[in-house]
């Protein structure tokens, strides 16, 4: 007799002593292949559908054409969600802050519960910063920022943190410290694009 057709007749003899078993081990495979991929798809969905909306509202943050008012009429009528979009929140706090109602600034940050991307967290953190300095708790600012200026992870431009840092103490009557600030700006990023502002804030306060 053939071994090799004796040694497959043992497999299929086999399969078919397991065979209720295999093919529950298959039928389980599949219902998992289906539901991983229908996850993906929706999960595909739900991030391109997230991503469209972040980009909706970037166009209008970004428009010249509308006043701060109508962009954030636009915004608030935004459904934002979870993902990257959840940063709309963030942004209507930077227009109500611009606007200067400080109290809806602060309410509209606080539904925003942070983000997965360094940089919008950082942008949260500097924003916390100048609503604290309107509020008159100029030292809270300050340390925030500074706090965020020493983060070697942070994103931020460190120029533009060393600016508000000096603008915050010009104003906190803390001058030797604004100073030294400024010069630190003028020397360490000579480049920087606040270096005009820094030098005309500078001047101001040697008088």
């Amino acid at each position: 007799e053939d071994p090799f057709q004796e040694f497959i007749e043992k497999v299929l003899g086999q399969l078919r002593k397991f065979k209720k078993p295999i093919l529950l081990g298959v039928g389980a495979i599949f219902v998992l292949v289906v539901v991983l991929v229908l996850v993906n798809y929706f999960r595909t969905g739900s991030i391109s559908s997230d991503n469209e909306l972040y980009a909706e509202a970037l166009k209008i943050e970004q428009s010249a054409e509308l006043k701060v008012d109508e962009k954030i009429e636009k915004l608030n009528q935004l459904d934002t969600k979870s993902g990257v979009s959840s940063s709309i929140k963030l942004t209507l706090a930077s227009l109500y802050f611009e606007k200067g109602d400080i109290s809806k600034a602060q309410e509209a940050l606080a539904q925003f519960p942070g983000s997965r991307y360094r940089m919008i967290n950082d942008k949260k953190e500097l924003l916390e910063a100048e609503l604290l300095n309107a509020s008159g708790k100029s030292k809270e600012a300050l340390d925030k920022i500074s706090a965020l200026f020493s983060d070697a992870d942070c994103l931020l431009a460190k120029d533009y943190l060393l600016f508000r840092m000096a603008r915050i103490q010009s104003k906190a009557e803390q001058v030797e410290l604004a100073i030294n600030n400024l010069k630190k700006l003028q020397e360490e990023y000579p480049s920087s694009m606040y270096r005009t502002d820094a030098q005309t804030l500078l001047n101001k306060l040697k008088k």
